[in-house]
């Protein structure tokens, strides 16, 4: 699954120099209509294969519109 974006950032979540432990924040149309757990589960779709191996855990995760990110 795949769905476009305006902004993608995904950074090591305290410093963690592995990048086991990530912070993400998308900003996608994708979110429009949508409650905040089922952003994230769109989120979480695209991501799935990386949750198997590189990134163990993801500690925040902030899913916008454009208009509620003010872009």
């Amino acid at each position: 699954m795949r769905f476009d974006q305006v902004k993608l950032e995904v950074i090591p979540a305290y410093g963690d120099p592995n990048g086991s432990h990530v912070t993400i924040t998308v900003v996608s149309k994708a979110f429009e209509g949508k409650r905040p757990v089922q952003r994230q589960q769109l989120v979480y779709k695209v991501i799935w294969e990386e949750m198997q191996g590189a990134v163990h855990a993801v500690d925040q995760m902030t899913c916008k519109t454009p208009e509620e990110a003010g872009l």
